[in-house]
């Protein structure tokens, strides 16, 4: 078996499964959710992930988590053989509304915890402030604060180069993406893994998620209502998200925990599986 550069073992990934969604409620353009799940608990974690990534780029948290909880990896709607939504520009609303959706349709009851990485740190801070009677704890990683803060200029230019950036597909963002999610220098067994996630994204699914991006800022909307304990996970080399937006994200969440792990990029959960695992399982099993 391959091992990580710090160590952990590389596990195989669970076989993708399916659900069935009320499309029409949702706003879906199809009743299809995918996901991917180990464990079986007493305790649920739900992983939502980023804009460019699906399910599978949770192999580490998937494995690590599932000995203590049921750990269940949506691909959000347009990702991965999920129906995507049949508006043009769906709300984080609708996105939190699926994921509970997801929930009940695998008959999770009760609270859960909930985990993002980028854009689904976005998503799930919507969640935890439209739900907060489903999340019981927050964990925020690469953490994403939307685009309705920057100026016009600034988000003009953010949704016209992420969809140039997919316009040739996912394997071509693989190949002319994946560098910048993670810290420079990152090894080659780690950004193989990046580019096989990568490579399986949609372009139309990424450019709905884009859409949705730019009606948020995490911040003003979701940050104040969020009731649960929080923990904000930004490396310091991450040139996507930089820690002072993770930073801000935390200062306005009520009594959230910032944690800046230095030389790690955008992607703690791939490129520091370890100690990602060790700060999920600190906050979200064992407090």
């Amino acid at each position: 078996m391959t091992t990580h550069p710090d160590g952990t073992p590389i596990p195989p990934l669970p076989e993708t499964r399916f659900a069935e969604l009320p499309a029409e409620a949702l706003g879906l353009a199809g009743p299809r959710m995918s996901f991917i799940e180990a464990g079986q608990g007493p305790a649920t974690i739900l992983l939502l992930h980023g804009i460019g990534s699906n399910a599978t780029g949770w192999r580490f948290s998937l494995a690590n988590l599932a000995r203590d909880a049921r750990v269940i990896a949506w691909n959000a709607p347009g990702y991965y053989l999920s129906d995507p939504f049949a508006g043009a520009a769906p709300r984080p609303e609708h996105y939190a509304d699926a994921a509970v959706a997801l929930l009940d349709a695998l008959g999770v009851e009760g609270e859960v915890r909930v985990v993002g990485s980028s854009f689904g740190s976005m998503l799930a801070a919507c969640l935890a402030a439209r739900h907060p009677a489903r999340v019981a704890r927050l964990a925020l990683l690469g953490t994403s604060r939307g685009q309705r803060w920057r100026t016009p200029e600034q988000r003009a230019a953010m949704l016209a180069m992420r969809a140039e950036s997919v316009a040739q597909g996912g394997v071509a963002l693989a190949r002319t993406r994946a560098q910048k999610l993670v810290a420079p220098g990152t090894s080659d067994t780690v950004m193989a893994l990046l580019r096989h996630v990568v490579a399986a994204t949609h372009p139309a699914g990424l450019v709905q998620a884009a859409r949705c991006t730019d009606q948020v800022d995490v911040v003003a909307d979701f940050a104040p209502r969020i009731a649960c304990p929080t923990l904000c996970v930004t490396g310091t080399a991450d040139a996507v998200n930089p820690p002072e937006v993770g930073r801000a994200i935390a200062d306005a969440i009520p009594g959230a925990r910032f944690v800046s792990p230095e030389g790690i990029g955008h992607l703690p959960e791939l490129e520091a599986p370890a100690l990602t695992a060790a700060l999920l399982r600190a906050h979200l099993l064992e407090a």
